[in-house]
């Protein structure tokens, strides 16, 4: 008797078992989701990118930087980065990716000077500097100059590849910049063409032809002040008119393709 019942316990549990293998079999899967397409995928265009949204890490390749003396602020989108003026701050990464392999390029990112009163008359205040081994003004660099002038325009010098693009004349310099408002600028260079332009708030500021720019023994990349802050060619020690960025910076992105009217535009209406 105990071995009919064990008979039927082992077939009531061979059917129980191939029921539940059925009925898995008949379930309809969920379809996998339509994941979106990295619009930046890997070699893409824009090579480096820090939202500046509490900490300065570069979103690409996950850049780790150094801060020096800064602070998060409120940004023009989340959060943005601001520096210690005093204590010379600013933000140090080791390099921008591969854009020192770029030809055609652009710089893009917001900027608070804040109001008149950070304006410097004394010295030359550093807002971003793409380093060089070999030379003493970098790769790029670019600062607002001092001037004793109580206007709240921004005497602006751009230094690329060892061509200087000033705008320090009474016409040229860079009207309302210390309204504690942001501002966005773009600066985007053809290697076909040798073709400079520098945009302000969406709109075309200035082109001109600036033959023979190459990056060339690329180095650190510096937010806020100039290559000097991370000790290439030179100290802020070794030059003490150079001074840190008095305002906030936010989203730089640092591209390998030059950038269209329309894409700046829309960089500005968007806030990136």
């Amino acid at each position: 008797m105990n071995k009919i019942n064990q008979l039927v316990r082992n077939i009531l549990l061979f059917l129980t078992i191939i029921g539940v293998s059925s009925a898995c079999q008949k379930m309809d899967h969920p379809p996998m989701p339509d994941y979106p397409k990295d619009t930046n995928p890997p070699g893409g265009p824009l090579k480096f990118y820090a939202a500046m949204d509490g900490w300065s890490v570069d979103s690409i390749r996950a850049n780790f930087a150094t801060d020096n003396n800064v602070n998060y602020v409120d940004g023009v989108s989340g959060k943005a980065v601001s520096f210690d003026k005093l204590k010379k701050g600013f933000v140090q990464y080791p390099g921008a990716n591969d854009f020192g392999t770029q030809t055609n390029f652009s710089v893009s990112f917001w900027f608070n000077a804040g109001d008149i009163s950070n304006k410097d008359h004394v010295n030359a205040d550093g807002i971003l500097a793409f380093g060089k081994t070999s030379d003493f003004w970098g790769n790029l660099t670019i600062y607002a100059d001092h001037e004793t002038s109580t206007a709240d325009s921004m005497v602006l010098n751009v230094v690329l590849g060892g061509n200087w693009i000033q705008y320090n004349g009474p016409t040229t310099r860079i009207a309302n910049m210390y309204n504690n408002q942001w501002h966005h600028w773009v600066f985007t260079y053809d290697a076909t063409s040798a073709t400079y332009t520098f945009y302000i708030d969406g709109q075309q500021y200035d082109q001109r032809n600036v033959p023979g720019v190459a990056f060339t023994d690329a180095s650190v990349l510096v937010i806020g002040g100039f290559e000097q802050a991370a000790g290439v060619q030179g100290t802020y020690a070794d030059n003490s008119w150079m001074s840190p960025f008095p305002g906030a910076i936010d989203q730089v992105r640092l591209y390998g393709t030059v950038l269209s009217a329309s894409d700046v535009t829309a960089l500005y209406n968007s806030k990136l």
